[in-house]
């Protein structure tokens, strides 16, 4: 397995929940409507200003 560091993890935790907003779908398939995808684009979005904070604390 590659070395992951937090910020690795954090990149791959921030895209899961981007694509679910960006494609309305969950993995599964099941359709979302705009509200449900736009809390997943928002908690994507607080993921990604955690992982900017962490810049440099590595």
């Amino acid at each position: 397995m590659p070395d992951m560091t937090v910020a690795d993890a954090l990149r791959l935790a921030i895209d899961a929940p981007r694509d679910v907003a960006e494609s309305h779908k969950m993995p599964s398939g099941i359709d979302l409507d705009e509200a449900t995808s736009e809390l997943h684009a928002s908690a994507a979005a607080v993921l990604d200003e955690s992982l900017e904070q962490l810049r440099g604390h590595e």
